[in-house]
């Protein structure tokens, strides 16, 4: 026993690092494969078979490629949709990210009612995993009542019929109001990016700042040179999160993410369990390219600070 905690002992610190990360994801990893994988690969069963619902169960017929090739070459609207969510997520995901930043950086600053403001910009996170956000997203009413991207009780639908019976034009009060539906739909999905700059930036040590001053540094060049050097892993798990998050996040036929509700309408309601699946690894094809994309770009200019 003694001879193994020597032996342990003399790994370097940077090992006894990897495998103490090791040991942090393994409950995660243990879960994937008791709960996710047999569905994982399921799923890529169903994607080259023809499903079909049968008394008490499924048959299943092989068909090879043929879901992927009417998918990609013959289906009017799903590319046209993957088009479409892909251009909204590459919009979404810095803007998000760049507000995120920005408001979090206010937010650590010292003055009255900080406490406040930061509760207010966590608010629609906790507001949207409880029963709110079920009323919201029609669950409980009609789906004509509302959904998750157009809310009413949160919209400008009331000061648009005010505007308009002032006599303003349909331009400009479509202008006004698709701006303001912006900004709420930005601080609705930004606030555990917030939170976790937060966490980001109360960790940078106040000595940097101190030693910066002393050189007469500006707070323009305390930015760029230590904030967003030291906060950059927070960067790159922010976009990661957004990036996921924004492609998940389902939508109607006709706005927010078509991907998503046209995945499930395909196999939850027409129940083209097959077909459905295939789309769902196109689109899983998209999210891991997109990830990939991300990490060549930015993760080899991530900053990670050595104690």
């Amino acid at each position: 026993m003694k001879a193994r905690l020597g032996k342990w002992f003399k790994f370097s610190l940077e090992d006894r690092r990897s495998w103490a990360g090791y040991v942090f994801i393994l409950p995660w990893i243990l879960g994937f494969l008791a709960f996710f994988a047999r569905p994982l690969v399921q799923s890529f069963l169903f994607s080259i078979q023809d499903v079909k619902m049968a008394d008490g169960g499924f048959t299943a017929s092989f068909v090879g490629f043929d879901n992927y090739n009417y998918m990609l070459f013959k289906d009017p609207t799903f590319v046209r949709s993957l088009y479409t969510t892909a251009v909204d997520v590459l919009y979404e995901v810095p803007i998000i990210t760049m507000f995120s930043l920005f408001i979090a950086v206010i937010l650590n600053q010292k003055f009255r009612g900080r406490t406040f403001m930061r509760a207010v910009f966590f608010l629609p996170v906790i507001i949207a995993s409880g029963v709110v956000i079920v009323l919201l997203k029609g669950q409980v009413f009609s789906n004509s009542f509302s959904t998750a991207s157009n809310v009413y009780l949160f919209k400008m639908t009331g000061l648009q019929d005010l505007l308009r019976e002032a006599g303003v034009s349909n331009g400009i009060v479509n202008y006004f109001t698709s701006t303001v539906n912006r900004i709420f739909s930005l601080t609705w999905k930004s606030g555990v990016q917030i939170l976790l700059f937060l966490a980001g930036l109360q960790t940078i040590s106040s000595s940097l700042y101190e030693a910066s001053k002393m050189e007469g540094a500006s707070g323009w060049d305390t930015f760029w040179k230590i904030t967003l050097p030291m906060i950059s892993p927070m960067i790159m798990l922010n976009i990661v999160y957004t990036l996921i998050d924004t492609f998940t996040e389902y939508g109607t036929e006709n706005t927010g993410n078509t991907v998503m509700n046209a995945i499930y309408r395909t196999g939850f309601i027409d129940l083209l369990f097959g077909y459905s699946a295939a789309m769902a690894w196109i689109y899983f094809a998209l999210i891991g390219a997109a990830l990939a994309l991300v990490y060549f770009i930015i993760g080899r200019k991530i900053f990670y600070a050595v104690d």
